[in-house]
């Protein structure tokens, strides 16, 4: 009985560990305002918005204004654009898609040309 019981305090003790292991990395990603490591989870876990399969990115940031210009080639050899667009709540507004909303902590507008497949995505951080 003794041992059943050291075997689920070990098993309760990793998951609780593994748990918050995960919830520091995720609190990681989501605080990053550069474009050095995690720009697309950062991106993805601020807006909701997937960023799928990309042949080219670029990242411009300016730590002063607290804002990030985000720019990627989806790669439309391996992602179904109108599927795409849909699943990730995009809006026909003048011959593009939009995404655009604001949280208490940060504003976004994400623009994708149908015809360039370039999807840019600006962020401004309002800590």
């Amino acid at each position: 009985m003794k041992q059943i019981l050291i075997a689920i305090s070990i098993l309760a003790a990793s998951l609780f560990l593994f748990m918050g292991g995960v919830k520091m990395l995720v609190s990681h990603i989501y605080n990053r305002t550069d474009c050095e490591r995690f720009n697309i989870d950062n991106i993805e876990v601020r807006t909701g918005i997937d960023i799928p399969s990309v042949s080219e990115a670029d990242c411009t940031c300016d730590q002063i204004a607290k804002t990030k210009r985000s720019t990627f080639t989806i790669n439309t050899q391996q992602v179904d654009l109108d599927e795409y667009l849909t699943t990730n709540k995009f809006v026909e507004q003048d011959g593009a898609y939009v995404n655009a909303g604001e949280r208490e902590d940060t504003k976004w507008k994400a623009k994708l040309d149908p015809e360039t497949h370039v999807l840019t995505v600006m962020l401004e951080y309002k800590m």
